[in-house]
């Protein structure tokens, strides 16, 4: 298991570099206890080197600062993810990318479980597009509800993952670029979910089992063909 500070001995990370692309963590919370997840399966919080847990969620201040300390300047994308549901703080998350767009970057994608909607009681796909989101990454991670609630135990059930495909069909009609993505868990059907992802409209990523981090398709890339 990997140990890692505590909150009171190190600074929180709320930005953080991978490659060309600029990261940033808004809450260590979830709205799913994933088993593959290995904050949940191992209490290990670090991606990249980077320790993200969070003990408080900061405030839109607290991550533009850490935003211009790190720096824009050369980055290929600024991406909303962490080891916490960044749309748990979705007035941040909107904020911040309002502030994102009008320093001038480019492209800002925000990973999500896709459960927003359903948590938040609305349709938070146009908030997304209006604050200037342009690419979305929705963990679906199974190919029906059965399947869905066991491997992302979640409050609601297998009804979730009837949310999540909504919520992706919502993406993919707001959005050009929209992937969902599937960890590749032993027993897991692959092509069960790349058909499922396909029909909802959106681009099929194949996550690797037990890795983190920056994956190579995670690159930036042109609007999603429909041909």
């Amino acid at each position: 298991m990997a140990t890692t500070p505590s909150q009171g001995d190190r600074h929180p990370v709320h930005a953080y570099p991978l490659g060309d692309a600029l990261y940033l963590n808004l809450t260590s919370a979830c709205t799913l206890a994933c088993v593959f997840c290995p904050k949940i399966r191992d209490r290990d919080f670090v991606v990249g080197g980077f320790d993200l847990r969070l003990v408080h969620p900061p405030g839109v201040e607290q991550v533009w600062d850490a935003v211009r300390a790190v720096g824009l300047e050369g980055r290929s994308e600024v991406v909303f993810t962490g080891f916490g549901e960044p749309t748990r703080r979705l007035q941040v998350l909107l904020e911040i990318t309002r502030r994102l767009k009008a320093a001038g970057v480019r492209r800002v994608r925000v990973d999500t479980d896709g459960l927003a909607s359903l948590r938040e009681g609305r349709d938070v796909v146009p908030e997304l597009a209006l604050a200037g989101v342009d690419a979305l990454s929705v963990s679906v991670n199974a190919p029906d509800a059965v399947t869905y609630a066991r491997v992302c135990p979640n409050p609601y059930g297998e009804r979730a993952w009837s949310a999540v495909c909504e919520f992706v069909r919502a993406a993919a009609r707001t959005f050009p670029d929209v992937a969902a993505s599937c960890v590749g868990m032993p027993g897991l059907s692959r092509d069960a979910c790349e058909r499922l992802v396909l029909s909802l409209g959106a681009r099929f990523r194949w996550r690797p089992y037990d890795r983190l981090g920056r994956v190579d398709d995670e690159a930036p890339s042109g609007p999603r063909s429909d041909s």
